[in-house]
């Protein structure tokens, strides 16, 4: 295999693995019930403007719930709108 090979093989591999790990939305001292009404806000948020064929404004989305003091993180509680 040739040295360009091996590079798209190792950027495969590495896009591959992170993939596979699940991140979800945290807040400290957060209920369900205050994610729920931060995500639904945020989900309304973010369909705003947007055109057919793109349901949800992710960047948008993301945003307002960082804004809210949420972290997007590995093994977090809560799955917002799918990212």
């Amino acid at each position: 295999m040739s040295p360009r090979g091996y590079v798209a093989l190792a950027i495969l591999t590495a896009v591959g693995a992170a993939g596979c790990a699940e991140r979800h939305w945290t807040k400290t001292g957060a209920t369900v019930e205050d994610f729920n009404r931060d995500s639904h806000a945020c989900g309304l948020e973010a369909q705003r403007g947007v055109y057919a064929g793109i349901p949800v404004n992710k960047f948008a989305y993301r945003s307002c719930m960082r804004a809210r003091g949420y972290q997007f993180v590995e093994g977090g509680q809560w799955v917002g709108l799918r990212d």
